[in-house]
């Protein structure tokens, strides 16, 4: 059997599983359900790209409940958690104390995230009861505007959704810190183990905007 044809049979199947189990939206639909009925998609062909990085929907786990849930997928735009109920699309509720797995990713709800004040969904990338130190990611799609152009000589550009580069956290003990992007700037964050911290990263070579290299260090920090 093709992958193809197997991830379409899972979806089928996940799907099944759902439609006969509707504990979860009679009896969570004031807590994880947007009540909202008119979340409808609209899409449009002048627009360039997608709201998603990935549009599929994947089997879903709360870390909070445990009835049976829905596949979800992940809207990096509008910065939701979408599913589909009777052909109606919905978004979950925002709930910062309830974990969300798809598609291996787990997902947390953060308020004011950043130095910006934003909200929204980060990626947890280590996590057990020893971590002392948590590594998050975060992805987000934007939307650019049509560029008309008010010379003939220019070119006129299409509105179009563009993926930006991701970022990540260090989450220390309750507080949340965008991961520095200078080793400097980082070392500040540890003067007690300064000096061991920084014979890791220059022996490991870690670069600060590679995610496999932040993921060493945040192992390091945590055996410390």
């Amino acid at each position: 059997m093709s992958r193809k044809l197997m991830c379409l049979f899972l979806m089928l199947f996940l799907q099944c599983a759902w439609s006969q189990n509707n504990a979860f939206s009679t009896n969570y639909a004031n807590w994880i359900i947007s009540t909202n009925n008119n979340l409808t998609e609209v899409k449009s062909n002048n627009i360039v790209g997608s709201e998603y990085i990935d549009a599929n929907f994947y089997s879903s786990i709360f870390s909070c409940i445990s009835e049976v849930t829905p596949p979800i997928r992940y809207n990096a735009f509008k910065e939701e958690m979408e599913f589909v109920l009777e052909g109606k699309l919905y978004y979950l509720n925002k709930n910062e104390n309830c974990e969300l797995t798809i598609n291996n990713n787990t997902y947390k709800y953060f308020i004011n995230y950043d130095k910006k004040e934003n909200n929204g969904y980060l990626i947890i990338l280590n996590k057990s009861k020893d971590s002392n130190y948590i590594l998050l990611k975060k992805e987000k799609v934007k939307f650019i505007p049509a560029y008309i152009p008010s010379s003939p000589y220019s070119e006129e550009k299409p509105a179009k959704y563009v993926i930006e580069k991701n970022k990540y956290f260090i989450k220390i003990q309750n507080t949340l810190i965008e991961f520095p992007s200078k080793k400097a700037e980082f070392l500040k964050l540890f003067p007690n183990s300064k000096d061991s911290i920084e014979m890791f990263i220059n022996e490991k070579n870690i670069k600060f905007s590679d995610e496999a290299s932040l993921m060493l260090l945040i192992n390091f920090l945590n055996k410390l």
